[in-house]
């Protein structure tokens, strides 16, 4: 989650942004390719905004230099996504725990705000699944920013950003299940400041999250290849 500023973004930072947009959401498909023409063709921008868009999205594993041929979307494999969670099950408790012993009473109430909107989504029956996902999104980068760890903070940023692409494939596909979401018994240790409890039950959420995606992707008919794709792309 980016803090607003005043200050006029550059043409770089506009790009960067609408693609990093763009590719977390999955309008640009994982192992998509990408040319600077193409992209500045369709956004408006220039090729120099892209570029320099396109060097930051590649330093952060979004989208991956192809020799003479532009770029590609970073591909998705079904073992990417599950060393991802892997991954995430071992940063995101301890980044949770140490967010919600060092949050401020103005960043705990965001974080409260962006769960507690999480969870009333998933009890409701919304034709857009992806706001739980921004949602919760938001409460773990808001987490993660409490934690004031520059390195922690980058390491959430990134997995954060592939977390929300696979998701994202999800539910564009209609495969989202109930349940996939944020518990409520998080928000409740949120509120009463329980880093260790919120860390066991982040946990816990994670790891549940990264068995049911996995049961929905091993059945995904393109997972007999080596990349995911969207079934209907």
């Amino acid at each position: 989650m980016s803090v607003p500023s005043s200050e006029p973004l550059s043409l770089g930072d506009a790009a960067y942004r609408q693609l990093r947009a763009d590719i977390v959401s999955c309008r640009f498909a994982p192992g998509q390719r990408l040319t600077e023409r193409s992209l500045a063709e369709t956004t408006g921008f220039g090729v120099s905004p892209i570029r320099d868009a396109l060097t930051r999205l590649s330093h952060e594993g979004l989208v991956r230099t192809l020799a003479r041929k532009g770029y590609q979307v970073t591909p998705l494999t079904l073992k990417s996504v599950d060393d991802l969670f892997t991954l995430w099950r071992i940063v995101g408790p301890e980044a949770v725990r140490l967010g919600v012993q060092d949050a401020t009473a103005e960043q705990r109430r965001q974080i409260v705000a962006a769960f507690s909107t999480a969870v009333r989504a998933s009890d409701e029956a919304d034709e857009q699944p992806m706001w739980r996902v921004e949602a919760a999104a938001s409460g773990f980068a808001c987490l993660a920013a409490a934690t004031d760890n520059d390195y922690l903070i980058r390491i959430h940023e990134r997995l954060q950003n592939d977390i929300t692409r696979v998701l994202a494939l999800i539910t564009a596909e209609a495969t989202w299940m109930p349940g996939l979401s944020i518990d409520a018994e998080l928000v409740t240790c949120v509120e009463h400041r329980d880093g260790d409890a919120a860390a066991a039950c982040a946990r816990d959420c994670i790891g549940d999250l990264h068995a049911r995606v996995l049961r929905i992707l091993t059945r995904w008919p393109s997972v007999v290849t080596s990349e995911i794709t969207p079934v209907h792309g």
